[in-house]
């Protein structure tokens, strides 16, 4: 039995447990983060797998604050294709999506100029990442497999999208201290080297004020004894 064919109640069920895997896939990620990369990666397969695309990317707004929008994960896509998309935020499909924060199917015939592009998209879909208000970039899905994505897979999509958006910024913020623990770490073990150094020189210093005043102590009682009274 296809899962058009499905009754409503078995279809929702399908839908949360396709929920629950995308779940299970990004908190474990995020409990054995290694890095932005691997995370994207491991969120843009478990979209692929779950919403049976046949291809996709992950666009982030890059860099922070700016409005252009740039491939971060990408399957199913051509190198050539990857190294060269960027866009910005009104521009193509992904920026179009991006400017109106809301997620859109692309079926066929595509009537708004902007987007259009050099290939021929028949079915697609594209929704916003985005975390309290906040823009974070776009996920692409190409090509459902065996048929074409429909408002079911929109909303389903959109349902998760908020659990994507929070392991890519949990993921920033735990790279950001990654980074700025290493920062730290480097300082510290720098500034412990400086102060070693910084102790090692205080102590020559310390014995040759040592031997300086051994010397003027000896000097003192040979001066008082050459002054004194001569017997």
């Amino acid at each position: 039995m296809k899962e058009d064919d499905l009754p409503a109640g078995e279809e929702r069920y399908l839908e949360k447990i396709k929920e629950l895997d995308l779940i299970w896939r990004i908190n474990e990620q995020i409990m054995s983060f290694e890095g932005m990369d691997s995370l994207l990666d491991s969120i843009l397969r478990g979209a692929v797998d779950i919403m049976e695309a046949t291809s996709g990317s992950i666009m982030l707004i890059e860099p922070a604050g700016s409005d252009t929008l740039v491939i971060k994960a990408a399957y199913g896509l051509r190198k050539e294709v990857v190294s060269r998309a960027r866009c910005k935020v009104g521009e193509g499909i992904a920026g179009l999506v991006a400017e109106r924060r809301e997620g859109m199917l692309l079926l066929d015939d595509l009537m708004d100029p902007r987007l259009r592009t050099r290939r021929k998209v028949t079915d697609a879909i594209s929704v916003p990442i985005i975390l309290e208000g906040a823009l974070l970039g776009v996920l692409n899905l190409n090509t459902k497999k065996d048929k074409a994505f429909g408002d079911i897979d929109l909303f389903l999509l959109n349902t998760l999208i908020k659990q994507v958006a929070t392991a890519i910024d949990r993921g920033k913020r735990l790279e950001d201290i990654r980074l700025r623990l290493k920062e730290l770490e480097e300082e510290e073990k720098s500034t412990l080297e400086e102060m070693q150094r910084l102790t090692a020189a205080l102590d020559e210093k310390r014995r040759f004020y040592q031997r300086l005043r051994q010397q003027l102590d000896n000097l003192y009682r040979d001066l008082a004894a050459l002054t004194g009274p001569v017997a």
